[in-house]
């Protein structure tokens, strides 16, 4: 599976091409790969050697940073450094293939930083440049604020290997009140300390089984901070998901979790770090979108993780996610290891450690939205003891500004999975929520009618009220109830072209991420390109002419974005000038009271009535 030739200290110890077919797609959660779709024009493909980052190797001499692995050349473009494929984890093969990650070995010389990382083994688009040495991230941060291994050098810095190893020696600059983050109208420069920019951890999507941190240009949100943004690869599918006694008893209680475990470990990472490329150590935001929001959450939650991140942010993926239970994940892997001929429970882990990733990946496909994934990560482990939800309402969780949104009409692209190809017949909707939710299946009937819009539609909207927005509602109330401070937001794209037939005009799941990554944005413009991806029309290879109130919106949300992440609130001063109050999620609910921000084209506001919008007395 690997991809193009690694630069030279950056072996690749992949397992050779999977050979899938994209037609596999069909049996996983099509729709939380559509991030991938949207994005891919960032990455050229999101290839692993071979790729170049966005604009092209730039002709300005990248600094050389000093990392606790060893020192990395970035590449310049515009008003931003990246560097790409530093590896924060061994690779998790052979014997290291179901276990918690460990550190990666520090290399000699100075690391190809132009070179991008593998993707982790997955089935998508992806997977002919996929291998299982995956555990990169990527960096891109102003140009201004990087310290060059000469300076560090000066400072006394020492470089200790090892993701886990010791800090880079520089200040933490930890501003006070970072936990709670600051008051309405506190200024975001000041939050940063001694000059240090605030750091966003981004957590891809792609349903726990595909996704690379390859598919987004940072650039954007780097300049218009400015901050610095690490993007982090994780194990998919099985390989970061497996829950089997055998594993439990080996690892002492920490089976099923690896993923969770593996951005973890990319934090401490992060945290050892982000010195050197101009970042505060003690201000950092984690944020992700559908699973990435999932694991995020999962993150918050895991008791190792405590301390590690100071706001968060879930796009399209709320806290109460069915996580599986332990027993019910070991009931899974036990079902898998059979399928691939690990029967014996004597040597189940050496059989299962010596199959080819291939087959492997053969055997590890997701089921439609509407049904439990396969995968995904699993409570009862030590990494992650307890449901998040639980965690966090019982006080077992950092209090941390967070923001929670999604999408207006999440559920349009998942109904390809239903009757593809063919429509969707209102008889065929009727039997869906039957099938699907018969408990309460004459209410939701009765709530979601014929006849006011096409069948597939309203079977969107069922998706989206009963998996997305009503949870996130939920999530966002249990957040404020245990002291948090909870901005809340709604994205939509009005007249957007329908991405499926037999759905309304509108945005869908993961359309509001080429406003946060727009390519060919790697100087301060912070604005999407009409060479970027689609997101605006459906497709890469659209490229509209873009209006000027979708380049505001835009802009908009990278800077509510970055000012969250450097003060803990969207409405913290800015030299980019006042955007509409963000308004916070309501304690207790009292209508008119607002409480989310609307984010369209040409309209941003805050607005009221987002349970009832969506029909939460039905999904509670």
């Amino acid at each position: 599976m690997a991809g193009g030739p690694g630069a030279a200290g950056q072996g690749s110890t992949g397992q050779g091409s999977t050979g899938q077919s994209s037609t596999r797609l069909a049996g996983m959660l099509l729709p939380l790969f559509l991030a991938v779709a949207v994005l891919c024009g960032a990455c050229n493909g999101g290839r692993g050697g071979s790729a170049e980052p966005p604009g092209g190797l730039g002709a300005v001499p990248a600094p050389v940073v000093a990392t606790t692995g060893g020192e990395v050349r970035g590449v310049v473009t515009g008003d931003v450094a990246s560097f790409y494929g530093i590896p924060y984890a061994a690779p998790p093969v052979g014997d290291l293939r179901w276990r918690a990650p460990a550190p990666p070995v520090p290399w000699q010389g100075v690391r190809d930083g132009s070179v991008r990382g593998h993707p982790c083994p997955q089935t998508d688009a992806l997977a002919a440049a996929a291998s299982e040495d995956c555990l990169f991230v990527n960096v891109t941060a102003p140009t201004a604020t990087v310290v060059p291994t000469a300076t560090v050098a000066a400072a006394g810095t020492t470089s200790t290997g090892g993701s886990t190893g010791a800090s880079t020696g520089a200040s933490t600059g930890a501003s006070a009140g970072v936990s709670g983050g600051a008051s309405a109208g506190a200024s975001a420069t000041a939050r940063t300390g001694e000059g240090r920019r605030p750091v966003l951890v981004w957590i891809h999507g792609g349903g726990f089984a595909a996704g690379s941190a390859n598919e987004v240009d940072m650039s954007a949100l780097a300049a218009g901070g400015p901050a610095v943004l690490v993007g982090v690869n994780y194990r998919l599918g099985a390989l970061g998901q497996l829950a089997l006694p055998a594993l439990t008893t080996e690892s002492g209680g920490d089976a099923g979790s690896y993923a969770v475990a593996d951005i973890i470990a990319a934090l401490r990472w992060v945290r050892d770090n982000a010195a050197a490329f101009g970042g505060d150590p003690g201000n950092i935001t984690i944020f992700g979108e559908s699973a990435g929001s999932v694991n995020v959450c999962a993150v918050l939650a895991a008791p190792s993780a405590r301390g590690l991140v100071q706001r968060a942010v879930m796009q399209s993926g709320p806290c109460l996610w069915p996580y599986p239970s332990m027993a019910a994940a070991e009931r899974t892997g036990e079902a898998f290891a059979a399928q691939l001929g690990c029967t014996d429970p004597a040597t189940v882990l050496g059989c299962l450690r010596a199959t080819p990733v291939e087959r492997v990946l053969d055997m590890g496909g997701q089921a439609d939205v509407l049904t439990s994934p396969r995968w995904a990560p699993v409570t009862g482990s030590l990494t992650l003891p307890r449901p998040p939800g639980e965690a966090i309402a019982e006080g077992a969780a950092d209090r941390i500004p967070v923001i929670v949104g999604t999408v207006r009409d999440e559920g349009r692209a998942f109904t390809a999975n239903f009757d593809p190809g063919r429509e969707l017949t209102a008889e065929r909707f009727t039997q869906i929520v039957r099938e699907q939710m018969p408990d309460r299946a004459d209410a939701v009937l009765a709530a979601y009618p014929p006849g006011a819009v096409p069948p597939r539609e309203r079977l969107a909207q069922v998706i989206t009220d009963r998996l997305f927005a009503c949870p996130t509602a939920r999530s966002a109330d249990l957040f404020t109830r245990t002291g948090s401070r909870v901005y809340g937001y709604e994205f939509d794209v009005p007249g957007l072209t329908p991405v499926i037939a037999g759905v309304n005009p509108g945005a869908t799941h993961a359309a509001e991420l080429p406003y946060l990554f727009p390519t060919g944005s790697s100087g301060s413009s912070g604005s999407p390109t009409s060479s970027g991806p689609a997101g605006f029309a459906g497709g890469p290879s659209a490229g509209p002419s873009l209006t000027p109130d979708q380049r505001d919106l835009s802009a908009a949300m990278i800077d509510y974005w970055t000012r969250f992440a450097a003060a803990g609130d969207p409405n913290a001063a800015s030299s980019t000038g006042p955007l509409p109050i963000w308004p916070t999620w309501p304690v207790t609910p009292i209508p008119p009271s607002p409480d989310r921000l609307v984010l369209q084209p040409g309209t941003i506001e805050a607005d009221t009535g987002y349970t009832a919008a969506h029909h939460c007395e039905i999904w509670g």
